[in-house]
């Protein structure tokens, strides 16, 4: 896949984390999305931060669920998420987001988000426009002005390619 960034084959999210510190990208957005929980309430977006996991942000998006338009929108989309897209996402809503990359596959769940209003995870295997099988891993976790009422989503998607060599073992 040519537009792809040349991180996008790496399994490991980063080589620096301390050892046993979780690698995976939706356990410690997770993680994080826990440790900013006030007294059970849902977390609000001014509370998220990621200078410890910068690398999250780069995979991440943010939908908004009461913006000045009826459809949920997408309003943030990090740098690593928007180099798997042909068209920007910014501005439009997730309807627009294309199956067949990664915040399309992620933000396909969001009823069931919204239905729970908890947080839920997915993975699998995803072929991109061009014919690319990724494995991918992504998470939506349900945000909130007041705390109670879900205003907004924050999700997260990484991937890896998967070699010619595997799919064929399988």
């Amino acid at each position: 896949m040519e537009n792809l960034p040349d991180s996008t084959e790496k399994t490991e999210i980063t080589d620096d984390l301390p050892p046993g510190a979780e690698r995976r990208l939706v356990q410690r957005l997770l993680a994080h999305w826990r440790s900013i929980r006030h007294e059970g309430a849902l977390p609000r977006f001014s509370d998220v931060d990621f200078s410890d996991n910068p690398d999250i942000e780069t995979h991440s998006f943010v939908v908004d669920l009461e913006g000045v338009t009826s459809a949920p929108t997408f309003v943030g989309v990090g740098e690593e998420l928007a180099a798997h897209l042909e068209a920007p996402l910014v501005g439009r809503p997730v309807s627009a987001a294309p199956n067949d990359c990664l915040p399309g596959a992620a933000i396909a769940y969001m009823d069931e988000i919204l239905d729970k209003g908890a947080p839920v995870s997915r993975g699998g295997e995803l072929v991109t426009a061009d014919g690319t099988t990724l494995l991918y891993r992504s998470i939506l976790l349900p945000m909130s002005d007041d705390g109670e009422t879900i205003t907004g989503i924050l999700g997260a998607a990484n991937c890896r390619i998967v070699e010619h060599a595997e799919l064929l073992a399988h």
